[in-house]
């Protein structure tokens, strides 16, 4: 009896055995791939990933030029003092991260008997204290984006010259580091001594760095550019400018100064008018007219004459021609996030994730043109913004592209409004906020919130 029973077990061993071969008989599938991540020197961060039908999963490091990619274990190697962890696990573990793997990408490699298969990779980015990023070890040039048809690109008057107020200069690499002497004021109309390269260089476009002197205690209010004061839809404390081939004047205004000395007086404006056309226009953006308390409205527009005197469709009034302002908003594309902006042509790579701005008192011909880049395909010379998951438990929330969801994924920052399902109800809300989960008896009312971490809400209703 026994040895049939034996038999009986082995016979059944076999047959799950089988089962379980012909459910894996393909290559393992992907169900989640790693994010991104952004961590300062020194610190940690956690990738993860999953996968169905797999027998094995190893995390792999490549270096951004893509001539080396070895498995995490060998990683300790290239860069001293790092500590990992995630042998055959779906999460890696990094600490005491070097500024060295800034730019370095990260994948998972699942396998079995059948194949592998590999997550996306992933860049790393590491920065300083203030968000700049470090030492870009081998990161390829960047490609430039190409100038549409007939884009114009206005020529200076005289002599080409950058200079900075409250912000200095310095110039960069092809990688957007910063080296070498940093100076207010460069006239690159005639030759020039580039302190980076250590050469001479005649008259051509330039690149280089701009970054705001900032007190203990301040922060940076606005820019203004060529006169024209730019008020971000984040704080930009610093931005690469390149390919800049025109005179240019930018300042750094700090949230305790009151006024910009290079904004222009309304008879400064009313002098430089002219018979020829200004033309505010934008591409993959859109424009609105602004009121005295900056809210867009009036309808959008791509391209806007300012010459001749107009009416200000978001006040109803009518206003001088020879300037104009404007909110211009990038028009995103699902599954992108903004890379850089096209100022006339001058390259923008803000430090911030800069979707919108305003421009207040353009008095020139300005085109305004942002550049995206795939969440599937990140930019390795840009800094993404993660995205989070929220759901939502007897609520719906709208923002980040969604309206009356339960659950989706948004990117870092995105402010949500958060609804109770039924508005006959009192009760209270419950969830993962800034402070913790706290419990919060309200009227049946939305509420808000900006995502900075996967969250969770419930509305717990209570009929009257």
């Amino acid at each position: 009896m026994k040895k049939r029973i034996a038999s009986m077990v082995m016979i059944m061993v076999m047959i799950t055995a089988c089962i379980y071969a012909a459910k894996a008989a393909g290559a393992p599938e992907i169900t989640s791939h790693p994010a991104p991540q952004i961590v300062a020197a020194g610190e940690g961060c956690i990738f993860t990933a999953s996968a169905k039908g797999h027998t094995g999963i190893t995390w792999r490091l490549q270096s951004p030029d893509g001539k080396e990619d070895f498995p995490f274990t060998d990683a300790p190697n290239y860069f001293k003092g790092l500590k990992i962890s995630g042998k055959n696990s779906n999460k890696l573990t990094l600490k005491n991260i070097p500024g060295e793997m800034d730019g370095w990408m990260v994948y998972c490699r699942y396998s079995n008997k059948a194949g592998r298969a590999d997550t996306y990779m992933v860049p790393l980015f590491v920065t300083d204290r203030s968000g700049n990023r470090l030492n870009v070890y081998g990161a390829p040039s960047e490609t430039p984006a190409p100038a549409y048809p007939g884009e114009n690109i206005p020529a200076a008057n005289g002599e080409k010259i950058l200079r900075a107020i409250g912000c200095s200069i310095q110039f960069i690499d092809d990688a957007g580091k910063a080296k070498g002497d940093a100076f207010t004021e460069l006239n690159f109309g005639e030759a020039y001594y580039n302190t980076l390269t250590k050469k001479t260089v005649m008259d051509q476009s330039v690149d280089v760095r701009i970054a705001a002197e900032i007190p203990k205690g301040e922060k940076v209010a606005y820019w203004v550019i060529n006169g024209t004061k730019y008020t971000f839809n984040a704080e930009v404390k610093s931005f690469t400018l390149r390919e800049l081939d025109y005179s240019m004047t930018v300042e750094a205004v700090l949230s305790s100064a009151a006024t910009a000395k290079t904004q222009l007086t309304l008879q400064e404006i009313q002098q430089q008018r002219t018979g020829a056309g200004l033309l505010a226009e934008s591409r993959d953006a859109r424009m609105v007219h602004v009121n005295e308390a900056d809210k867009a409205s009036g309808g959008y527009f791509t391209q806007f004459d300012f010459t001749n005197d107009f009416t200000n469709k978001a006040t109803g009034k009518t206003e001088q021609g020879g300037r104009v302002t404007l909110r211009v908003s990038a028009s995103i594309p699902e599954g992108k996030h903004v890379s850089f902006w096209r100022f006339n042509g001058a390259r923008l790579n803000f430090n911030s994730d800069v979707t919108s701005f305003i421009a207040e008192n353009l008095s020139v011909s300005m085109l305004y043109q942002p550049y995206f880049y795939s969440n599937t395909t990140p930019d390795p010379t840009a800094t993404p913004v993660p995205s989070y998951t929220v759901r939502c438990e007897g609520c719906t929330f709208s923002g980040g592209g969604y309206s009356g969801a339960t659950s989706g994924t948004v990117p870092y920052g995105t402010k949500i409004t958060l609804s109770p399902y039924t508005y006959s109800y009192i009760g209270y809300w419950t969830g993962t906020f800034n402070k913790g989960s706290y419990t919060n008896p309200v009227n049946c009312e939305p509420v808000t919130y900006t995502v900075k971490s996967n969250c969770i809400f419930s509305w717990h209703g209570i009929v009257n």
